[in-house]
């Protein structure tokens, strides 16, 4: 793959997740669209594919593979849900070379989302057919299992380790997420319809993105609505991302920590 004297930038997908696929000959892309925002940009960027209900030793060996042909000596990963537990079991356990420079986390449930718990215990039809859909990943991605992840991946001193949580009123949600919304709202509080404010915050807390879990990449299922900064504006978000990252910028683009005042 192509080396770059800047390094090389690696999105990563979450839970149920893919890089890219073809429908009538129209791509979809996880990260929608994203490629081309940043086909410019001076450093390569890649977009692999990890198996979509794998669990996260699984994922993150993938990942590593993957990661062994690139040729780049800085590598920042930035990662959505489930996306960021498999870098973080990467940084801790399969980079050697010490390769990885950051991570930053988008969304991704640190310390567990109560809908894992709930699709595993919970015998309604919803959560029976969440359980089947997103198994044995699932398992991986409770409170208690994040907890058990925690105390044994430790951060790496030499890499750095940022996060954004996102948040949305169950109000202001799609129909998909608004049930779970207020549902993780009473037991957590803010969220994006998957996971917690709270749970996403991971290492340097840049703060709280105005948008659910599936805007964070670029696919809003309502409809739009200046009032509520629907949707979401990925393009931006990760254009300034990436460039704050090439920069080696101290900060990362800060977002306001409580969207909704």
């Amino acid at each position: 793959m192509s080396s770059s004297d800047n390094g090389a930038i690696v999105f990563v997908h979450g839970l149920l997740g893919f890089s890219s696929f073809s429908i009538l000959g129209r791509e979809i892309q996880y990260f929608r669209n994203l490629r081309s925002s940043l086909k410019y940009d001076s450093r390569p960027i890649f977009f692999p594919a990890l198996p979509p209900t794998g669990v996260i030793e699984h994922r993150a060996h993938i990942l590593a593979n993957f990661l062994s042909r690139i040729r780049a000596d800085r590598i920042d990963l930035i990662a959505h849900s489930m996306g960021g537990l498999d870098s973080r079991y990467l940084i801790h356990h399969l980079d050697p070379a010490h390769r990885v420079r950051s991570l930053t986390t988008i969304g991704t449930p640190h310390h567990g989302s109560p809908l894992a718990e709930w699709a595993i215990g919970e015998s309604n039809l919803c959560f029976r057919w969440m359980h089947s859909l997103s198994t044995p990943a699932v398992n991986d991605l409770t409170p208690e299992a994040c907890a058990r992840f925690n105390l044994e991946i430790g951060n790496r001193e030499d890499v750095r380790y940022c996060s954004y949580a996102s948040m949305r009123s169950p109000a202001d949600m799609s129909l998909i997420l608004r049930p779970w919304g207020k549902m993780i709202a009473t037991s957590q509080g803010d969220n994006d319809g998957m996971v917690s404010v709270a749970s996403a915050q991971w290492g340097e807390f840049s703060g709280v993105l105005q948008a659910d879990h599936f805007e964070l990449t670029g696919w809003s299922f309502a409809w739009p609505n200046a009032r509520q900064a629907r949707p979401f504006n990925h393009f931006q978000f990760y254009c300034d991302l990436v460039r704050a990252l090439a920069g080696n910028d101290a900060s990362l683009p800060n977002v306001s920590s409580n969207p909704g005042d």
